[in-house]
């Protein structure tokens, strides 16, 4: 996905907010901000949001001499959900479809930034608010069918926090079907994507084999992935890739990929055809094995 005139506030307000997690000097958020506006003036039209955010990142991290600005977020947002796990575990247990339900909770997971001071009945109640409206891009029984002909799936995990709804997922897919899981992970810190660390933290490594990409991209840039990650990758019979910065990474490959996120800005909402809000599973449309 091409980077649009939209995404380059977006990439000043990202930097900004992750130098005032590390410092109130506003001498050094001024640094920050020069900085990555000489970035963003240089950019080429051709480079990707993912790639983009990975140099405005890289940029802040160098800046401030913090390497993991949302370290401490993150640590809430995992705490947070694993204290809601159970609540949402038997939620799902009871509904009609608990696959179906497992997915929606993922997606709703992708949306809703899990602050620390949002009481748990607040956050239920925005959860099934989003559940309810169902998916707004609904490619589910695709998706069952690859599932059924499929022996092994990559899943492209995204942020902290979601990732314990990443687990109950799992959970409900290695129930429905034979097959072998892997969960890939960022190669190190970049803003609140998931990290081996978080993955450790909320016991998702005791239900599935855990991989890093090897890079630390917020997204999945392919060319500078590990070659672990690249085996799987090519591998897979059926990917699964959550959240806006995989997309915005792999909306034009061509391999049997599933997009599995909530709809977080116009950019994406015009890309795919949805509006902001949405919940979306949408079938990579580029590969030809989908036609059939």
């Amino acid at each position: 996905m091409r980077t649009n005139l939209d995404c380059l506030p977006c990439f000043l307000r990202q930097a900004l907010e992750a130098a005032r997690m590390v410092t109130q000097n506003e001498g050094i958020q001024r640094k920050v901000l020069n900085s990555v506006f000489s970035i963003l003036s240089n950019v080429s039209v051709h480079t990707t949001p993912v790639e983009i955010a990975h140099l405005v990142h890289l940029r802040v991290k160098s800046i401030t001499g913090d390497y993991d600005p949302y370290k401490e977020a993150k640590k809430k947002q995992n705490e947070l959900a694993l204290r809601y796990e159970s609540t949402l575990s038997a939620q799902i247990a009871e509904m009609s479809n608990p696959l179906k339900a497992a997915m929606m909770f993922s997606a709703a997971g992708n949306a809703i930034d899990l602050a620390p001071n949002c009481p748990i009945p607040d956050i239920y109640k925005r959860y099934m608010e989003m559940i309810s409206k169902g998916f707004a891009w609904d490619d589910y029984e695709l998706f069952l069918k690859k599932l059924a002909r499929s022996k092994s799936l990559l899943y492209l995990g995204d942020n902290a926090g979601e990732i314990v709804w990443d687990k109950l997922l799992i959970e409900e897919l290695l129930d429905h079907f034979d097959m072998e899981i892997t969960y890939a992970v960022r190669g190190l810190p970049i803003l609140n994507d998931v990290t081996m660390e978080d993955a450790h933290f909320v016991g998702l490594d005791k239900v599935v084999k855990i991989i890093s990409n090897g890079f630390d991209a917020p997204g999945t840039l392919l060319d500078r992935c590990s070659e672990e990650f690249l085996k799987r990758y090519k591998t897979s019979d059926l990917i699964l890739s959550k959240g806006q910065g995989n997309y915005e990474s792999l909306s034009e490959e061509q391999r049997p990929v599933f997009f599995l996120l909530n709809v977080k800005c116009p950019v994406i909402a015009v890309d795919i055809h949805c509006n902001v809000g949405d919940l979306v599973l949408k079938a990579q449309s580029n590969h030809a094995r989908f036609h059939h």
